[in-house]
């Protein structure tokens, strides 16, 4: 059988930007756990959705590993794919999807741009739990194979913040400082026990695009060197930690980060979150999607 797959550029501002996410719409048919599970190996990257409308929960995320949890990225891909399919409900100039994942519901919003799906952005409320006791900079500098000053100098400091997964959120100054960064593996197993985390987020001031307030690298000793993996999946982490910082007033705010590098895909997201004293960090985590082709799977 033939099944139809679209191929997404997702937080992408250009096309051949932003993260490859293939849509496999399996329209009324039905495929067991190894058969996603080949078909995602079969794309070969970060992760594959597969959408089923005629299901009450018409959408599931696969990599070669087996299903996964819907993340920045993946929301993205599914509510384009929502509004085209004609899934989500139309609110005028927007339409509205729900995406149920565990128990609870992630609600997202699709400007409506004359037909089509313009930009997308989700929101949730986060309850996280940070720690600020972590390694000293300089031990950090070294399994980071960076200079102290990159680090200390920065008015942020680092700190272990959870959400959906532990992440060491490390502040460097200035975007280069961030993309020359390696881990020295020797170091960093030096560090483990001390952390029970081996997510790093890697953040600073600026950008490398020329229209965001922040670059933003994830990195862990399993990423070969010079790998830029997207980096929805730590935002709701980062939030919070912005969030925590004593000189961020109560009120809302607004914010932009990209990720990759001069010679590598670039995505740019766009973020807003309400900052309220004893209540939980509220966020709109946005951007745009590209379809860039649409194919047949040859499948039997």
């Amino acid at each position: 059988m033939a099944l139809e797959y679209v191929l997404l550029d997702v937080f992408a501002d250009a096309p051949f930007q932003g993260t490859q996410i293939p849509v496999v719409n399996l329209a009324g048919r039905s495929l067991d756990e190894l058969a996603k599970k080949a078909i995602a190996s079969e794309f070969q990257q970060t992760e594959t959705v597969f959408i089923e409308p005629e299901k009450t929960v018409p959408a599931c995320v696969y990599n070669s590993a087996g299903q996964q949890r819907f993340g920045a990225h993946t929301i993205l891909a599914v509510s384009f794919m929502a509004f085209e399919l004609g899934l989500a409900k139309s609110e005028g100039s927007f339409a509205s999807f729900l995406l149920q994942q565990d128990s609870g519901l992630i609600e997202s919003f699709i400007d409506d741009n004359e037909g089509s799906p313009g930009n997308i952005q989700f929101a949730r409320v986060l309850s996280p739990t940070v720690d600020r006791y972590t390694p000293e900079v300089s031990r950090l500098a070294a399994a980071l194979n960076t200079g102290e000053k990159h680090i200390s100098f920065s008015k942020y400091r680092p700190a272990v913040v959870s959400v959906d997964t532990p992440t060491l959120i490390v502040p460097f100054t200035r975007p280069e400082h961030v993309l020359a960064a390696s881990l020295n593996h020797d170091r960093w197993a030096e560090l483990l026990g001390d952390m029970y985390t081996s997510e790093l987020f890697l953040f600073a001031p600026g950008s490398i695009t020329g229209g965001t307030e922040f670059h933003g690298r994830l990195l862990n000793p399993n990423l070969a060197k010079d790998v830029y993996p997207p980096i929805g999946n730590v935002m709701p982490e980062f939030i919070a930690y912005l969030a925590e910082q004593q000189e961020t007033v109560a009120g809302t705010h607004t914010f932009s980060v990209d990720r990759g590098s001069e010679d590598t895909r670039k995505s740019v997201l766009h973020v807003e979150f309400d900052k309220k004293a004893g209540k939980e960090v509220r966020c709109r985590i946005g951007g745009k999607v590209i379809k860039m082709g649409e194919g047949k799977l040859f499948y039997s």
